[in-house]
């Protein structure tokens, strides 16, 4: 594989902006309301859209009350602030205003995984996944890029149910082409962009997408051929495509999430209710929280999820296996 992703221009968050600003130009019913965070691409909803954008201030439990409300007298509602701040901190609000009412209301959070690391555990969003996906009827996005970001933006106008999605706070390249993609819960991404039979995949979402696609390289180097399956919707998860493309290979998911109730715990799921006998070696962070005041290339080598560190674990799993 050659992954030669193209330069950032945009962050994820801010192509979502961008792209949902347009929306609310041509639909004054929609409202965004955010607790106390800012960006330069909000700045023109608030000069051109003053009344579709409300400021709440440090009051994320009020915003999702607040939204839950709107959202009832018929109005199309977005909630942004910082990722852990839009799901642990306002579960039972999501639970019970948002979920409970099937409300079509779009949450937003900014800093998936350790991308505030030396914020300490308050910060860490190393847990959203598994604590969101215990609201019936959420559905969860953790887009890998700009252009899955953007996209994310119609889907969140067109579809009617509560969702959330997970943006990285990064400057990440991107790995699609905005004039070739089409949204799909599930991509797969073969080695030399070519379809062929992988001789396992990686299951991956968000920025971990990017190291997945580099140790897919690596092992092309070694004469093997592993694909990646980047998981733009995290839940529900699309297991009847999964199943029918990974067939009986490996599979290693990769997260920047707790390895409970993360995208491994998923995977294993449904292939333990397909009775699939796949060997599932699940990489991400241990059950611990993490305190050092590092920034997150530190805290992602202590816990193996660099490419150098994904790729002895897969070694050190698969053993002969792999040669």
């Amino acid at each position: 594989m050659s992954y030669e992703a193209t330069p950032r221009i945009i962050g994820q968050r801010d192509a979502f902006f961008n792209a949902l600003f347009d929306i609310f130009k041509a639909d004054s019913n929609c409202i965004l309301i955010t607790a106390d965070n800012g960006a330069p691409s909000l700045d023109q909803f608030v000069e051109q859209t003053p009344r579709q954008f409300i400021q709440v201030g440090i009051a994320e439990q009020n915003m999702i009350g607040m939204a839950s409300g709107l959202a009832q007298e018929g109005k199309r509602v977005w909630t942004y602030c910082i990722a852990p701040f839009a799901t642990s901190h306002v579960h039972e609000f999501v639970k019970l205003d948002v979920c409970a009412s099937k409300l079509p209301i779009t949450i937003l959070g900014v800093g998936a995984g350790y991308a505030y690391a030396e914020m300490g555990p308050s910060h860490h969003t190393a847990d959203d996944i598994s604590i969101m996906r215990t609201c019936c009827g959420l559905e969860i996005y953790s887009p890998a890029d700009s252009v899955c970001g953007a996209a994310l933006a119609k889907l969140s106008y067109e579809r009617l149910t509560p969702k959330y999605i997970r943006f990285d706070r990064a400057g990440i390249p991107n790995i699609y082409k905005a004039d070739e993609y089409d949204f799909k819960p599930l991509t797969f991404l073969y080695p030399n962009w070519r379809k062929s039979e992988c001789d396992a995949w990686i299951v991956s979402s968000g920025i971990m997408t990017h190291t997945a696609l580099k140790v897919s390289e690596f092992f092309l180097k070694e004469k093997l051929e592993f694909g990646v399956v980047d998981v733009a919707r995290v839940w529900p998860f699309d297991k009847d495509e999964f199943l029918a493309h990974v067939g009986q290979k490996n599979i290693i998911t990769l997260e920047e999430h707790f390895l409970s109730g993360g995208l491994g715990s998923i995977v294993s799921e449904v292939l333990h209710d397909a009775d699939n006998l796949n060997s599932l070696l699940r990489v991400g962070i241990p059950d611990v929280y993490h305190f050092e005041p590092w920034g997150r290339d530190e805290a992602h080598k202590k816990y193996g999820l660099t490419v150098d560190g994904v790729v002895k674990r897969i070694k050190d799993y698969l053993g002969e296996d792999w040669q």
